[in-house]
């Protein structure tokens, strides 16, 4: 057994009566998720958490014995402990709130591709919606990106398949007004030098509004953003890219850590020039 994975069976025996504390008891997790937005007085509370005003202040009596919360002048709010405290369990339940919701496209899957800093942060994945494969529409993920994509004018893709018609639109028009930025593996990249007109990408490159990057052979996902939209698709565990099941979301936070997944590869890849 390594030494961390003994600390940290240490540090559970020290803590999990406080992780109980926190997690086990409906009204004090809510407690702190109301007052992490700011003080509130009882009646606030009672509004927002719908239970009982002797339910709530029993609840908030036994927080105040731990110092996570305080009182003043009639108004509640949280310890210094207890915004940590509460910022850390509203990042735990907006994690598991996403697992739950994006369970078939994480379970089964190559994971190796997002980097852990990103898994910590999967959260921001909460509102995404799940697109999957129908009988009647079995491409109806690549057909919800294209209608994404047919409104935005920059795109960044980060991809390990070869399917991109919409990208592959997007660099043959030359009206196009914007900025498409590809990372591919090198045998994506020289499958769409075959079929995109040669010309429109060295006009591309030369111009700015195209930028082109080779990433490791070893990467295992389809990313595409644009200016309002995220999209994610993953390898299954045998190595086949899943066209089934994609996630997709127009949401700030998953358009942020989208960005950051697209940037932590970038930072890995080499630019391809002309």
């Amino acid at each position: 057994m390594s030494r961390d994975l003994q600390d940290m069976f240490k540090f559970y025996d020290e803590v999990k009566d406080d992780l109980k504390f926190f997690v086990s008891s409906e009204v004090r997790a809510k407690i702190l998720i109301s007052l992490s937005e700011g003080s509130k007085d009882l009646a606030g509370l009672k509004n927002e958490i719908h239970l009982s005003s002797s339910t709530i202040l029993h609840g908030m009596y036994q927080l105040e014995q731990k110092d996570i919360i305080v009182r003043k002048s009639g108004n509640y709010s949280l310890s210094q402990t207890g915004e940590i405290i509460a910022d850390k369990l509203i990042d735990m339940i907006r994690a598991l709130y996403a697992l739950n919701k994006c369970e078939n496209l994480f379970l089964n899957h190559e994971i190796g591709s997002i980097p852990p800093e990103l898994l910590k942060d999967v959260g921001c994945l909460k509102n995404a919606l799940i697109v999957r494969s129908t009988s009647t529409d079995i491409m109806r993920p690549y057909n919800v990106l294209s209608e994404f994509l047919s409104g935005s004018r920059n795109v960044k893709h980060l991809s390990s398949v070869f399917f991109m018609p919409n990208v592959k639109k997007l660099l043959e028009n030359p009206d196009r007004n914007g900025m498409v930025h590809l990372l591919l593996t090198e045998e994506i990249l020289n499958k769409l030098l075959e079929v995109v007109d040669q010309e429109s990408i060295d006009e591309g490159l030369s111009s700015g509004n195209f930028k082109l990057g080779i990433i490791e052979d070893d990467t295992r996902i389809s990313f595409t953003q644009g200016d309002n939209f995220m999209a994610l698709g993953l390898f299954t565990d045998d190595g086949a890219y899943d066209l089934n099941i994609s996630l997709i979301s127009e949401c700030e936070d998953a358009i942020e850590w989208g960005e950051r997944l697209f940037n932590y590869h970038l930072n890995l890849s080499t630019e391809f020039r002309l």
